[in-house]
């Protein structure tokens, strides 16, 4: 198995391409595979997916017949269509959930997930996918339909906040009740709840929104799970929302909600998030949101045949700020220098702080170096302008490099590290100015 080119191969992807790494921490649960589309019969299947099937991965080759043979074929129906899709739209999921016979007899139930990797034309060459066990859910599934019949008790009991819905025959929904749990932490009363439909309760908009989640529920006959912003009596708020029907003579009856107030997570998680991404000073992005932005821009440039301009930008005579005035002083500067880079720039373009007095901004969609020498100067002066600090006017100045994807180089960080050649190039001659990284000479505007 040591030796399986496809095991190797993706070893390489993982190492040399972030998106694919990040993938795979998110999604592989429950084992990981590998797929040669241009030589379907291979595919390479992590030992974890074979042991959750009861099987020994030593015992099992790396072909996809090993695993087209135990899966229910109707499932594998499925598969295959949405592989179809996926491989012509890289938009569209390949997401579903297929059953497996375990090699004692028994189902078990796998989420497979899976994500095409493209050629340069885009045309899906190989494909990476990720398996999770879901049976332990497929059972309380089957648990909670046992269970329908004594709702009653539970449904006031649990302090979950659950409604019923009534699936209509003419594909409308009306709400049965809500629990107590339910009206305390929405501020919807029994009364106004019972037998209105999602727009006689929320509104046309509102109500639209959710009703068509209600639909997908009773078009999978599935479980979903979803996040959603409702305004409520008790005010806008986050909700992380279980869907489960009841199936009776092979259709949905009803559909049991269950919601849980995630807000207060959802605002954990976006400041984690910034925290994350953006220098805490200036709230400009950080070096980490900055690549990231680089990376996914010389794929889209390299795709669309399209320049983008880097610039590096170091601060002169900053040092001197801090020595004379202090930090709080200085701190004030490399924010009011933040705010002028974004004045001259666009929406769509990035101005990242990299660290101490330097930064960094990428400038999109460029047609020449006129456009990006106009950008430049406007930048350079605004730099050069008094700030005023306190009772202090502080001075300063920048060295600025410029590289041009993908005159410049065709890699982050070869750009990076030619705009950075430029900034010193410019300090050695005096500093005070901007110059463009050519592979032959240096062109000073």
């Amino acid at each position: 198995m040591e030796g399986m080119y496809l095991k190797n191969e993706l070893y390489n992807l993982v190492k040399n391409d972030t998106n694919i790494f990040e993938f795979i921490q998110s999604g592989s649960l429950d084992g990981i595979w590998y797929w040669d589309l241009e030589n379907p019969e291979m595919e390479w299947m992590s030992p974890k997916f074979w042991e959750t099937l009861g099987y020994n991965p030593d015992e099992k080759k790396h072909l996809a017949s090993e695993w087209q043979d135990i899966i229910f074929q109707e499932d594998l129906k499925l598969a295959i269509e949405n592989f179809g899709k996926h491989c012509a739209d890289s938009n569209h999921p390949y997401d579903q959930i297929v059953r497996y016979k375990h090699k004692n007899g028994s189902t078990v139930w796998i989420r497979c997930r899976g994500l095409a990797i493209r050629d340069k034309n885009g045309k899906a060459i190989r494909m990476l996918g990720a398996h999770t066990d879901i049976t332990d859910l497929k059972e309380k599934e089957k648990e909670i339909t046992r269970l329908t019949k004594e709702y009653e008790k539970v449904f006031n009991g649990t302090q979950d906040a659950m409604f019923l819905i009534k699936v209509l025959k003419n594909g409308e929904f009306r709400y049965v009740r809500n629990n107590l749990a339910h009206q305390n932490k929405t501020g919807i009363l029994l009364e106004q709840i019972m037998n209105k439909s999602p727009q006689e309760l929320l509104g046309k908009e509102m109500g639209d929104i959710v009703s068509e989640n209600y639909k997908r529920c009773v078009v999978a006959c599935n479980s979903i799970a979803y996040e959603e912003e409702l305004n409520l009596p008790v005010g806008e708020r986050i909700w992380l929302t279980t869907l489960t029907p009841i199936i009776e003579d092979d259709k949905v009856s009803h559909i049991v909600g269950s919601a849980t107030d995630i807000t207060e997570r959802k605002k954990l998680e976006i400041e984690l998030e910034k925290q994350a991404n953006f220098d805490k000073l200036t709230g400009l992005p950080n070096r980490r949101l900055f690549f990231e932005r680089l990376e996914r821009l010389i794929l889209e440039s390299e795709r669309d045949n399209t320049q983008f301009a880097l610039l590096f930008i170091d601060l002169d005579g900053f040092k001197d700020i801090n020595d004379s005035y202090g930090h709080e002083a200085g701190d004030e500067v490399l924010i009011s220098v933040g705010q002028r880079i974004q004045k001259y720039i666009r929406k769509s373009d990035t101005a990242a702080r990299m660290g101490g007095d330097e930064y960094s901004v990428i400038l999109r969609g460029i047609r020449d170096k006129k456009e990006i020498g106009n950008v430049v100067q406007k930048i350079h002066r605004a730099l050069q302008e008094v700030m005023h600090i306190g009772d202090n006017e502080c001075y300063m100045n920048s060295s600025i490099g410029i590289a041009i994807y993908p005159d410049s180089g065709k890699d982050s960080e070869t750009l990076l590290r030619n705009a950075d050649s430029r900034m010193y190039e410019v300090k050695r001659n005096g500093k005070g100015g901007f110059e463009f990284f050519e592979d032959s000479f240096v062109e000073n505007i």
